[in-house]
């Protein structure tokens, strides 16, 4: 039902700027015609036109107008106005055919009002209702008027052609209209859809992401995670390995998006596997590397795999092209070495695993190059120096409060404005 009413209401006239701008101009060209009516010395001429209907009639058409731009009462009410001004120009254009034996000129105006009347409204029956108006008129017209200009086999060809020119381009319309409303329907179906499937995708890859971390009182866990799009391409992940040490995965996937978060579903998988064993980070990483590599094209992976063993206070990582860990200590801060090359490139990775000793009191970070790769009004870039000054103007906090604080810091620089995924995690050790 609701359907249904919705149809009636897009079936009657709505005034948009493309129909706005064909009235103004029907009214315009009649105006125009009819002020130069005005001009004609019809008395040298010998025709019959009183200029008072000249007059009055080129001011109704000038009003309405000057309307469409400066009332919207004009507008709101556009097409009743707009059949009083086809009217009353086919009554004057009848009349002055009557009274001066179907002269051509003004033959010519009448067969311009009904030209205009095809393109001027989306409403069928406000057609219909306007040529039969003007074909019963016209009958009497050409049989009454004395002394006709032109014969009657001409003159009512000339009525009739652009009348039905007018109805065959009034379907022409209505039917592009009617294509057009069903294909916003289809369009508006298939977001609805992509929209849920998005919903459901978010879901699950925050089913994923691990933002959850086990309690020990040897070191404290938070993260954080925000997609640029409804689901993204960063990865972060923690499982405890069988020997009782904590596998992290943080990762960026190339691009964004379904198609990237996908891919990090897959290496977050990928990484539930190899840690049910206790192999170093290099090795996993190229496990995991020939894993994914027969099963994704077009996508890069850039990874930092660190195995955390809290009872000894070592930091065991390998790098894949991701940005370095952070290590803060005594209010200062370390990038931690290493560097590597990509996952999933044509080449194979090259990975190395590096060893970082931690004390009680350190703070290890990991980002995403979100949180640097910004820009603010003037286009200076962000970068990582300006990133390391927040993280040590934040040491005060610690935890989410920490890590939310360097991410508003970086958001307060772009203005809001994020062009990635940003993700973070920060290990204090006790």
């Amino acid at each position: 039902m609701s359907e249904e009413k919705g149809r009636r209401r897009a079936d009657k006239f709505q005034l948009d700027l493309q129909l706005l701008k064909i009235a103004r101009i029907c009214l315009g060209v009649f105006f125009t015609f009819i002020f130069f009516g005005i001009l004609t010395p019809v008395d040298e001429l010998g025709l019959h036109d009183p200029a008072w209907i000249r007059w009055t009639h080129s001011a109704l058409m000038l009003s309405l107008f000057m309307g469409t731009y400066y009332s919207s009462w004009v507008r709101d009410r556009l097409q009743f106005l707009l059949n009083i001004a086809f009217y009353t120009m086919s009554i004057h254009s009848f009349l002055v055919l009557y009274w001066n034996g179907l002269n051509i000129s003004y033959l010519v105006g009448m067969v311009l009002v009904i030209s205009c009347i095809g393109i001027s409204f989306v409403q069928r029956k406000w057609l219909v209702a306007y040529l039969i108006f003007v074909i019963l008129v016209s009958i009497p017209v050409g049989l009454y008027s004395e002394n006709p200009t032109v014969p009657l086999y001409l003159f009512y060809p000339t009525i009739v052609t652009p009348a039905l020119v007018s109805y065959l381009t009034l379907n022409v319309r209505l039917n592009a209209i009617e294509k057009l409303r069903e294909s916003e329907k289809q369009l508006s179906e298939y977001f609805a859809r992509m929209s849920l499937d998005l919903e459901l995708a978010q879901e699950t890859q925050k089913a994923l992401v691990t933002l959850r971390f086990p309690k020990n009182d040897r070191y404290q866990m938070a993260g954080y995670y925000n997609s640029y799009d409804q689901v993204g391409g960063d990865v972060l992940s923690v499982e405890r390995r069988p020997d009782g040490k904590m596998n992290i995965l943080f990762a960026d996937v190339t691009g964004h998006g379904v198609a990237s978060a996908m891919v990090s579903a897959m290496a977050i998988l990928a990484f539930k596997i190899v840690s049910r064993s206790n192999m170093l980070p290099a090795e996993s990483l190229q496990i995991m590397n020939d894993t994914l590599r027969p099963l994704v094209v077009n996508h890069n992976i850039s990874a930092c795999f660190a195995t955390l063993d809290h009872e000894n206070k070592i930091l065991d990582y390998s790098y894949a092209g991701h940005p370095s860990i952070i290590l803060i200590r005594d209010g200062k801060y370390t990038e931690l070495e290493g560097r590597g090359s990509l996952l999933l490139a044509p080449f194979p990775p090259k990975v190395s695993d590096f060893r970082a000793r931690l004390q009680s009191g350190d703070r290890v970070l990991f980002f995403s190059d979100g949180l640097y790769e910004l820009f603010n009004e003037n286009k200076e870039f962000y970068g990582e120096e300006k990133f390391y000054e927040s993280v040590i103007r934040n040491l005060d906090q610690s935890g989410e409060a920490f890590l939310r604080s360097l991410v508003k810091e970086s958001l307060d620089y772009a203005k809001g404005v994020s062009e990635d995924d940003m993700t973070l995690l920060s290990i204090d050790i006790t």
